[in-house]
């Protein structure tokens, strides 16, 4: 059902409608009033009048039909009321009353389920419970006891979206301050129906709404917050986010805080990054972006030349841009050539440009300066360090460099003493902060280079083979076999199941081998001693072959397919790639470096599939241990490209195994030196029982 009764009402009723404007259920009236909205009901039995307008004893008591009833009363009084709406032919309701799931008790969370259970029956859209409700500017429509939201403050094209009222308020503020006009303000509240996705699917629709600024605790459907992102991404709409619980005890006082279901913070940057979501990390970053979305055209990444008056305020912003994952590239002989020509040898020009004190010795020292950092076309961006008095003096040349360019500049002024508006009005970005202004500029590239690569790749037709039924895993053999239908490169070895075949097979394939159990009930051989490196002769191959089948005979439980012999592989450098399905967004690729570098260092990278080889290929070189592979300290080059590929691969499996699949690792990748590919070794496909047909599709 729409959510315009919820937010665009074309009539409203406030049931426990108060005659005090400061109280939960007068605010709203008092805010309609001056608003001048006209189909204004309030329902009160004890008050013939409420702050002027005629009252109303109970719903069905009004004469009009409702479009949204505003629900200002005790939590054990609301689903009774509730009903009663229905019965009217109310199409939504907002519940302000608290005392629900968000209290973590039973009794809280029984309410809440009573209240999603009516939802569900009647169809009708329920605001909340816990909410502090929403305000349309555009149309005039202040459905909230929040009085920081004013009918005078002027409407915009940047809506907020919050599951904190608290927070709500806080980035209301702080966005104002930046300038920024709201098309929406919207609480979501605790959530029984209509939840943050469905918000958010309704603000992308929405013609007023250009830029939504989002807090988030946690996502109920993260399946459809990544359909309503992809309805911001191709309507170039800017989606930003802040997300609390990135560290450990921000997500358990996240958990505290609202009864939602609690996703890996890993996840929600990989969903995020692929859905084209600004990821900011901290509240006053949300204003910042929407502030910046005003200039979108003229930012193309966030690669910047920093021209400064101050030699250590360039160093500054070199640091928090790169701290932030912006760029500073060094600039080219050429335009440094040309700075150099009006700035002494001691005064740094080649990226952060140290102006010095020339600037105020020629007319035009600047204006030339801005023309020459902005040439290159690897600058997207011009951060500008003039303070106070050196800004005001210098307006007329920057306005003039503004207005021979098509990329932003930004104005930085920590004696905040600039006109934000006057600079604007000039297509010239303002900011008092030296790291705020980098985060923005980080973090708002950032976003145009996510929004601006190519569509995710095509889901493969190739099928897996017939599941076993009843299993819940395959045998290392099988899985290699199932994985390299897709194009994983794979160890190819043989199956061997006595003495003598053993020693058959070690002869025929060479040495030095490695011998492993094959069982699907065994997914860690190495834990169990069922796995044996460097046999070099077939007496090492048959003395492993009996200790492991007495092994596995002795472990209840497992049953035993025989052992696997492959060759040995030498000089290469072992990477772990598997996909796991997170709870909120679904099937979740990580890529590291194998050994000591995954287990302890944790340098791992995360994304959402599907992942092509360019994306793999991406990850890879955001390890930190990526010179690993690129030949560090004068070893050779690893076959990356390759790597990449079979990664590529095992995405393009678990997408086709869809819901058949639990878990699939490769672990290890053992990538060769350049030119000569790479290889899965090893193997581990769970299957999901709950979903297991005979064959994947």
């Amino acid at each position: 059902m729409s959510l315009a009764p919820l937010l665009k009402p074309r009539s409203i009723a406030v049931i426990g409608a108060s005659d005090n404007p400061k109280r939960i259920g007068g605010v709203p009236v008092e805010l309609l009033i001056r608003a001048g909205y006209d189909k204004l009901f309030p329902v009160n039995p004890k008050s013939p009048t409420v702050q002027g307008l005629t009252a109303y004893p109970d719903i069905e008591s009004v004469p009009e039909s409702i479009d949204l009833a505003l629900v200002a009363i005790g939590a054990d009084d609301v689903l009774p009321v509730l009903e009663r709406c229905h019965a009217k032919g109310v199409k939504a309701a907002m519940v302000f009353a608290a005392g629900y799931a968000e209290t973590n008790e039973a009794e809280g969370q029984a309410k809440q389920a009573e209240l999603a259970a009516f939802a569900q029956r009647t169809g009708m859209r329920i605001a909340g419970p816990n909410c502090m409700g929403n305000a349309n500017f555009g149309d005039r429509v202040f459905t909230t006891f929040g009085s920081q939201f004013q009918p005078e403050h002027p409407a915009g094209s940047t809506a907020l979206l919050t599951q904190s009222g608290n927070m709500c308020a806080t980035v209301y503020r702080t966005a104002r301050r930046a300038g920024v006009a709201f098309s929406h303000v919207i609480n979501t509240g605790n959530e029984a129906d209509v939840d943050f996705a469905d918000y958010l699917d309704f603000l992308a629709d929405d013609d007023a709404t250009q830029t939504a600024l989002c807090y988030i605790e946690e996502l109920r459907d993260g399946a459809a917050f990544l359909r309503a992102a992809a309805k911001f991404r191709a309507a170039g709409k800017l989606l930003t986010v802040f997300k609390v619980g990135a560290s450990e005890k921000g997500a358990e006082a996240a958990r505290s805080h609202t009864a939602a279901l609690a996703g890996d913070n890993a996840a929600y940057d990989a969903a995020f990054a692929a859905a084209g979501v600004a990821r900011v990390g901290e509240l006053s970053g949300l204003a910042d972006l929407a502030y910046l979305h005003g200039f979108v055209d003229k930012i193309g990444g966030n690669a910047c030349a920093i021209l400064s008056v101050s030699g250590a305020a360039g160093a500054i912003l070199s640091d928090a841009l790169a701290l932030a994952g912006g760029d500073v590239p060094t600039l080219p002989d050429d335009v440094q050539a040309g700075l150099r020509a009006q700035i002494p040898a001691y005064g740094m020009v080649s990226n952060p440009v140290d102006l010095t004190g020339n600037l105020v010795n020629s007319n035009d020292f600047l204006l030339d300066a801005i023309k020459l950092a902005l040439q290159p076309d690897a600058i997207d961006v011009l951060l500008l360090y003039l303070p106070g008095n050196f800004l005001i003096q210098a307006m007329s040349q920057i306005e003039r460099g503004a207005a021979a360019t098509g990329k932003l500049i930004v104005a930085i002024d920590t004696f905040a003493m600039g006109d934000r508006e006057a600079l604007a009005a000039k297509g010239i970005a303002y900011f008092q902060d030296f790291d705020r202004a980098a985060r923005a500029i980080a973090a708002y590239g950032a976003w145009k280079a996510i929004v601006a690569a190519p569509p995710a790749p095509a889901a493969s037709r190739t099928r897996w083979p017939a599941f076993p039924a009843g299993e819940d895993a395959l045998s290392e053999t099988a899985a290699k076999e199932a994985l390299a239908r897709f194009g994983v490169p794979v160890v190819h070895d043989a199956l061997v199941h006595s003495r003598v075949e053993a020693r058959g097979a070690a002869d025929a394939i060479g040495y030095p081998l490695v011998a492993k159990l094959v069982s699907p009930d065994v997914a860690h051989k190495t834990e169990h001693g069922l796995i044996r490196l460097g046999l070099k002769d077939a007496a090492a191959v048959t003395e492993a072959f009996d200790t492991m089948m007495a092994k596995a005979r002795s472990m209840p439980g497992v049953r035993i397919e025989g052992v696997t012999l492959e060759p040995m592989l030498a000089g290469g450098i072992e990477i772990l790639a598997g996909v796991t399905r997170d709870p909120v967004f679904g099937w979740m690729l990580t890529v590291g470096l194998g050994g000591v570098w995954t287990e302890l260092m944790k340098d791992v990278c995360h994304r959402l599939l599907p992942v092509d080889a360019a994306g793999a290929d991406a990850m890879l070189r955001s390890l930190k241990g990526f010179g690993l592979l690129d030949g560090y300290r004068g070893a050779p080059k690893a076959d990356v490209a390759a790597a990449a590929k079979a990664i590529a691969a095992l995405g393009e499996a678990v997408l086709a195994g869809g819901d058949t699949l639990r878990e699939v690792e490769i672990n290890p990748l053992l990538v060769m030196p350049e030119g000569r590919g790479a290889v899965a070794v090893d193997a581990l496909v769970l299957l999901n029982t709950e979903n297991a047909i005979e064959e994947a599709a």
